[in-house]
């Protein structure tokens, strides 16, 4: 029953269509009693049935209360998701087997306060406030199992809030994703030097040959800083020389791996070399079969972008 149960709710999340932004009207909003409100259902038919035994007016009195609070119930709850805003946006790439982290932002513009809750297939659960014509911004974790493109799973927007008697809820499929990196694997082998003719790789021009410009990292040295560049976009950027550090340019290639046959370890030890070389400050170029990513702005989110959507088409 149960495992019938997981993929029958599986199978219709996936038919659900992708949103930009979701406003939950009376159409995507679910109402069900709780197992506190069902026990206060079956406590009021037992007060009932012994009012009509007994003819007790007090006992009336208190059957029709109950049915009266769950009744109200069933509004408040539905008040607390209906003409919510819901959007996401996908945090920060993250290695695999990390925690990718996205970000929900709801809009609420009812003049009264509202508390809801957001989980995942997954079993992560947060719980957020808003105030009156607010909005809030809930930070989800997902752990990240492979790379690639990581989308967000669909989400269950719930509520049993004032009275805790009747659940309201509402599933979403909103346009999110992370990009998972491949997981480092450490590997003591170094690249090759670039040094082939008309490449341009493996030649010492000289510790004072610009290169190019790119972002400031900690530990750049003062002569390092383009100080233009500062005072004129206050902007933090830093030179970068066509030998730093006494190192030429260093080849990462896939062909160092030939008797790798397994291409994900392949990548995951080009993610580590590629985050050595961005650590010590040395100079790369990232080769591989479907094309090379050599020095440049954001070259390190640009070598690891490409490792993690290597093999795919997007």
């Amino acid at each position: 029953m149960w495992p019938f149960r997981e993929r029958l709710r599986r199978w219709w999340w996936s038919r659900l269509p992708l949103e930009d932004v979701c406003e939950l009207s009376q159409r995507r909003i679910y109402l069900l009693p709780t197992r506190f409100g069902l026990l206060l259902i079956a406590a009021a038919l037992a007060v009932w049935l012994g009012a009509l035994n007994y003819q007790v007016s007090l006992a009336y009195a208190l059957a029709f209360w109950i049915a009266g609070l769950q009744l109200v119930a069933v509004l408040m709850a539905y008040r607390q998701l209906a003409g919510l805003r819901v959007s996401a946006e996908g945090g920060a790439a993250v290695f695999a087997g990390e925690d990718a982290r996205f970000f929900l932002r709801l809009e609420n513009p009812s003049p009264a306060g509202r508390r809801v809750r957001v989980s995942t297939a997954g079993g992560e659960r947060v719980e957020g406030a808003l105030e009156a014509v607010g909005e809030a911004r809930l930070a989800l974790a997902l752990t990240a199992a492979r790379r690639g493109w990581l989308p967000l799973p669909a989400c269950v927007l719930e509520s049993d809030a004032p009275f805790g008697l009747v659940r309201a809820w509402a599933v979403l499929r909103l346009r999110a994703r992370v990009l998972v990196y491949p997981a480092p694997l450490p590997d003591t082998a170094r690249g090759r030097r670039d040094a082939e003719p008309g490449r341009g790789g493996g030649e010492r021009g000289g510790d004072e040959d610009f290169s190019h410009l790119d972002l400031y990292r900690i530990g750049d040295a003062p002569r390092q800083i383009a100080w233009k560049v500062l005072a004129r976009r206050d902007a933090l950027a830093s030179k970068r020389f066509s030998a730093e550090a006494g190192e030429g340019l260093l080849r990462l290639g896939w062909d160092d791996y030939g008797g790798e046959t397994d291409a994900e370890r392949r990548l995951s030890r080009l993610v580590w070399r590629v985050e050595q070389c961005e650590r010590r400050h040395l100079r790369y170029r990232l080769c591989l079969p479907d094309g090379e990513i050599g020095p440049q702005p954001r070259q390190r989110e640009l070598a690891l972008g490409a490792l993690a959507l290597f093999g795919s088409r997007k």
